[in-house]
């Protein structure tokens, strides 16, 4: 399956709730969330999401591409205004049999080893869709940092 295939129950406008944490042990802060979806070039998915930290408001951008299989992989970019800063972050992954697309990435945390990053995006059941983001610190069990639950 392709990933606008993958994509096509969550095409649309979505509000909802984004919530955030750093660490495992810290209390999640909500904030109001929207969120776009859209084929883009054709061939390509794009997510563009808002959200607020505090008084701050945020803004993401997730472009998908290829497939979502184990034979023909999704890869993406991500960029956010908050996780990321001006970096640009690149994933692959796959979607498994609940149907949700993991996505796979890391991001350089000196003086050692880079740190994991996944994105999974959850299928639309219904109403709503749901993202979330998780960190993958070495030598530790991943946790999750964000969840974006999104309704129509």
């Amino acid at each position: 399956m392709d990933i606008v295939k993958y994509m096509t129950p969550f095409l649309g406008t979505w509000q909802g709730q984004n919530r955030l944490r750093l660490m495992p042990t810290d209390e999640y802060k909500g904030s109001a969330a929207t969120a776009t979806v859209k084929v883009t070039a054709a061939h390509f998915a794009s997510v563009a999401y808002t959200w607020s930290d505090g008084e701050n408001p945020q803004e993401g951008l997730l472009l998908l591409a290829g497939g979502a299989s184990d034979a023909d992989p999704a890869t993406a970019v991500w960029a956010d205004s908050w996780h990321t800063g001006k970096a640009l972050m690149q994933f692959s992954g796959t979607v498994g049999a609940d149907g949700v697309l993991r996505l796979d990435g890391s991001y350089p945390a000196p003086p050692g080893p880079d740190w994991g990053w996944q994105i999974h995006l959850h299928p639309a059941d219904g109403p709503g869709g749901r993202i979330t983001m998780h960190n993958l610190v070495p030598g530790e069990d991943p946790y999750q940092v964000v969840e974006l639950e999104l309704h129509r």
